[in-house]
């Protein structure tokens, strides 16, 4: 039951760090808007591996599982996170994050591929919901003067695939990577060194001043929200492997659509159809089947 309300939480916390970045996301280009999050996350992880006396797991990182590790998180926390911060723009949270989380049922499809995984009837049933779903809520609703043009419509649900491809990659190329070695360490070591990237690019890029004009408030809203998704939410997502392994632990944690379609109304008073709703649940409940 424990490892059930910690699944939960941690599509609570994915979810809710989702709906935070909504509105900075279109002030803040990809880049600059995940550099400070990942740092947040990343230093909230390595402090907990160090606390919980993980420093001496470092050791055991080959540069061969170094390279997997680094390849992993730049791929699914560097290029998926930022076309997904994208896809955010162009669509809303409410039709991005349930497309984007169609992630387990790609991991299943590379992994047909390159590790001959086998699959059953329920994972074809599942993969046909999860095709539903995105075709539910990838339509476009009615339009208006104030909604995106039909084109930009199209591609934020393009670059929500994509980032959702992208997550299923990193799955893939981290499994190898984290054989064998303690979790909490693992993610210690892979989002610092995500967030270093992003800053080398905030750097070069010279958009750092886009940080120094945001308010207070702005501040505060992304420090929490990187806390709460790269920090909190890794944590969790941690602890509920551990607590359920692999499996059920992602089914749980792919339930996130469902808390993030609500809060999305509440709070950012998304306008949300029955066929963006039904798509959230029959996408939900296709990549349970598949996981």
């Amino acid at each position: 039951m424990l490892g059930v309300l910690v699944g939960l939480l941690c599509a609570t916390t994915w979810a809710t760090g989702s709906i935070l970045i909504r509105d900075l996301s279109r002030r803040l280009d990809p880049f600059t808007l995940n550099a400070p999050r990942s740092l947040v996350g990343g230093l909230s992880m390595l402090v907990l591996a160090l606390a919980t006396g993980r420093g001496d797991g470092y050791a055991s990182i080959t540069w061969q599982r170094a390279a997997l590790l680094l390849a992993s998180v730049w791929v699914g926390g560097g290029i998926g996170d930022i076309l997904y911060v994208r896809s955010i723009v162009q669509i809303g949270v409410s039709r991005a994050f349930p497309i984007a989380s169609i992630y387990p049922a790609f991991t299943l499809l590379l992994g047909m591929v390159f590790l001959q995984d086998r699959v059953g009837a329920d994972t074809v049933v599942g993969l046909v919901l999860v095709l539903v779903g995105v075709i539910l809520v990838g339509r476009p609703s009615a339009p208006t003067r104030a909604e995106p043009q039909p084109s930009a419509g199209k591609w934020g649900v393009v670059l929500a695939l994509l980032a959702g491809l992208c997550w299923a990659a990193s799955a893939v190329l981290i499994a190898p990577g984290a054989s064998g070695l303690d979790s909490i360490m693992v993610a210690s070591f892979r989002v610092p060194a995500l967030s270093l990237v992003l800053w080398g690019v905030v750097a070069a890029r010279g958009t750092a001043s886009q940080l120094r004009a945001l308010s207070r408030r702005e501040w505060v809203i992304l420090i929490v929200g990187g806390f709460i998704g790269w920090g909190l939410g890794s944590m969790l997502f941690v602890l509920s492997v551990a607590l359920l392994g692999p499996t059920r632990s992602a089914v749980l944690t792919s339930t996130a659509p469902l808390f993030a379609l609500p809060l999305s109304v509440i709070f950012l008073r998304e306008r949300v159809t029955w066929a963006m709703a039904a798509g959230t649940v029959l996408t939900v409940v296709g990549v349970v089947l598949v996981a």
